[in-house]
């Protein structure tokens, strides 16, 4: 199941039980046990996979890793960035007893970064995870100074300027294997509308 996720609704809940999230809807749909592949946070929309069947999680997490898999996001950014292109390889770690963030003592992390549009204060930026850490391009993006708009937790002080952080699951190009390998998930409206208002043009597929 290659699912557009919805903002604010998170990919897997604290049981099977808790309605508030994709997979319990999934299941109801289904009518049995869904499998999360991945996981997008909350706020993030856009591609999220997930199966009927607990022994394909791992090779369609395999088929789904860098180099022979891609995950592209689109991010609306505060700043223009001076580069075109940009590899970030930074471990992301525990800063504090609840804070993550870049820290030598991290788990290795790498994102590929290419600007899309930019105007002199907001940038559209594709970002190519090449490893999974959590809120690996959150954090990678604010370590280099262009925070997500909308973003709460890496940004002092937090973004007023959009409800949820401005990160969508793009495209899913999945390493040769059974069924289709490419996926394009369309931004949601809030993004577009954000687009439009911080004059930034988006990529026509």
């Amino acid at each position: 199941m290659v699912v557009n996720k919805p903002p604010d609704l998170p990919s897997t809940g604290r049981s099977l039980e808790d309605s508030d999230c994709l997979q319990f809807w999934l299941m109801q749909r289904h009518g049995g046990m869904v499998w999360a592949v991945h996981q997008l946070d909350a706020d993030t929309s856009g591609i999220n996979v997930f199966t009927t069947e607990k022994k394909l999680v791992h090779q369609l997490q395999k088929r789904m890793r860098s180099p022979q898999g891609r995950k592209t996001y689109l991010a609306l950014v505060h700043g223009s960035p001076l580069w075109t292109h940009r590899k970030v390889e930074a471990p992301i770690g525990f800063i504090d007893s609840r804070s993550l963030g870049v820290t030598e003592q991290g788990k290795s992390a790498s994102t590929h970064f290419s600007v899309l549009h930019h105007t002199t204060e907001h940038a559209l930026i594709e970002a190519s995870l090449l490893t999974g850490r959590t809120h690996q391009i959150r954090i990678h993006l604010s370590s280099l100074g262009h925070p997500l708009i909308g973003e709460e937790w890496y940004r002092d002080p937090p973004c007023p300027h959009h409800p949820r952080q401005a990160l969508h699951a793009w495209k899913l190009d999945l390493a040769a294997g059974p069924g289709p390998r490419s996926f394009v998930a369309p931004l949601p409206t809030d993004l577009c509308q954000l687009a439009e208002k911080m004059k930034l043009s988006l990529p026509s597929t």
